[in-house]
């Protein structure tokens, strides 16, 4: 009882979330987007609710400016930001399906710095996903009302 390579294929596709790539899909929630910020101030965020009933999915994506820290801090920040986003996975699966549509999400530093948080951990930023994630939560459902 071997599946074959299309049947795991189609399995890995039918993935709910996804990291967006594109630039179209940035510049669409820059543009159109709502913005939350997390409440110790670390996090920001942008997103945007696509109308798609068919397509109850989220596509999230980390942007760190280059006049927030050198590129070994940027990436560091963006590796633990990845890891924190995948954490919460299913709770933003949860909005999406509660919107009924597409999430478009993007993610970057607000008051973190090299400057002010040389080493910074995974728990500080976990925690300001999660505050970025109860505001979504209810600014969704007060959009929903």
């Amino acid at each position: 009882m071997t599946k074959n390579k299309n049947e795991i294929k189609r399995k890995k596709n039918s993935n709910d979330f996804e990291w967006l790539k594109k630039e179209n899909d940035f510049r669409l929630v820059y543009k159109n987007g709502q913005s939350l910020v997390s409440q110790d101030k670390k996090l920001k965020a942008k997103y945007f609710f696509l109308d798609d009933e068919d397509n109850n999915k989220v596509k999230a994506g980390i942007s760190v400016s280059s006049d927030k820290g050198n590129s070994v801090w940027r990436n560091r920040i963006k590796r633990i930001l990845r890891e924190s986003i995948k954490n919460e996975k299913e709770t933003l699966l949860k909005i999406a399906k509660q919107k009924n549509s597409e999430l478009l999400l993007i993610f970057s530093p607000d008051l973190i710095n090299q400057n002010n948080f040389k080493q910074i951990s995974f728990r500080d930023l976990s925690e300001a996903t999660s505050s970025i994630l109860n505001g979504l939560k209810e600014s969704a459902l007060l959009q929903r009302k």
